[in-house]
């Protein structure tokens, strides 16, 4: 699409043999220009298709990663009611209790094969647990893969981005005393290299008419001392993304400050709210708020976020926005997420410094 706007917008012209030789030389170094936008044009777009197939790769696994999360999840709690219930019945020991008192052979047999099938149910379900946590695993460990892949070649896209900037420089140099004609076609060019930035810019989604949860008051108090991260995270390569934040490091990680909010814990938000993009914001949505002072805020509503503290990961869905204490907060968690790092409320979880990245 670009090269045929490039097509369009930049006509060539043929410089007389009565202008100056400077005017020939721009004339030239302008057609040279012109030849080398084209090409930048073409490369972009092939890299911009491989980033958006790359993006609906990773929208795919991330639904997967969320859904074998909540799978982990449910089988943790399944296994620690059996360990509860065995810690307060003593299951097992009564079954024991059972075989040693047995009064004649068949009913030792039976108390046998009872206690074989109790012991077989609880060794199957850890395997189970074992195997959803391993599937986790690799699940969230090629969405990790593809996301260093995408910033690669996000990388690429900013160094034609640069390449297209410094053609229009060069370009620029040449013509300051070009007659008006060679200068519209450096306009041109300049419009052109403008249109290839803005193609990485996505289209902002409204917010949704019945949303209640946007202009909610912090839950949180903004003097609450902020916890840093125990285990903050150790990115591998790539290059920085996200909003405008208090820190950055590589493939795309940033760190910041995560409040929390929603919920039966939180007096100043509906339960169950209607967030920014229409979805439900209650006591086990998995759903984060970014902050309203970022540019383009809305662009990432409906991404999937990877979260980090403490040497966990959590992943959830962009669907909300607020005033987050002034855009002090880069990430609001909802109770699904605060929840699956082990925080019982809002208060509990606070202030603290997390590592994420948009996906």
């Amino acid at each position: 699409m670009l090269a045929c706007v490039l097509a369009f917008a930049l006509v060539p012209a043929v410089p007389s043999t009565a202008r100056a030789v400077g005017v020939a030389e721009a004339q030239a170094a302008l057609d040279e220009a012109e030849a080398r936008m084209q090409s930048i044009a073409s490369e972009h777009d092939a890299l911009q298709k491989e980033v958006d197939d790359l993006q609906a790769r990773i929208d795919e696994t991330a639904a997967q990663v969320l859904e074998s999360q909540q799978g982990v999840v449910e089988g943790q709690t399944a296994l620690g009611k059996t360990a509860v219930y065995q810690y307060r019945g003593g299951s097992v020991e009564s079954l024991l209790t059972l075989v040693l008192e047995a009064e004649d052979f068949d009913a030792f047999l039976r108390s046998m094969s009872y206690l074989e099938s109790v012991l077989q149910f609880q060794s199957d379900e850890i395997t189970a647990q074992q195997e959803r946590v391993a599937q986790f695993e690799a699940i969230a460990s090629d969405l990790d893969f593809q996301k260093n892949e995408q910033e690669k070649k996000l990388a690429e896209l900013e160094e034609k981005e640069a390449e297209a900037e410094q053609v229009v420089a060069s370009a620029s140099s040449q013509l300051q005393s070009a007659q008006a004609e060679e200068v519209e076609r450096l306009a041109a060019l300049q419009r052109a290299a403008e249109q290839l930035a803005a193609s990485q810019e996505s289209e902002q989604a409204p917010i949704a008419s019945d949303a209640n949860t946007v202009d909610r008051e912090d839950v949180v108090d903004p003097g609450t001392p902020v916890q840093p991260d125990p285990k903050p995270v150790a990115p591998d390569s790539g290059s920085n993304s996200g909003g405008s934040d208090s820190g950055s490091s590589e493939s795309g990680w940033r760190t910041g400050i995560a409040s929390a909010y929603g919920g039966s814990t939180d007096p100043y938000t509906p339960n169950p709210g209607t967030t920014a993009t229409g979805a439900v914001c209650d006591d086990w949505s998995m759903g984060v708020a970014v902050p309203m002072a970022w540019p383009n805020y809305r662009s990432y509503f409906g991404r999937t976020v990877e979260i980090s503290y403490n040497g966990k990961t959590v992943y959830a869905t962009v669907n909300d926005c607020g005033g987050m204490g002034g855009g002090s907060r880069s990430l609001d968690l909802q109770p699904g997420v605060w929840k699956a790092f082990g925080y019982s409320s809002c208060t509990a979880w606070g202030l603290r410094t997390v590592s994420y990245r948009f996906l």
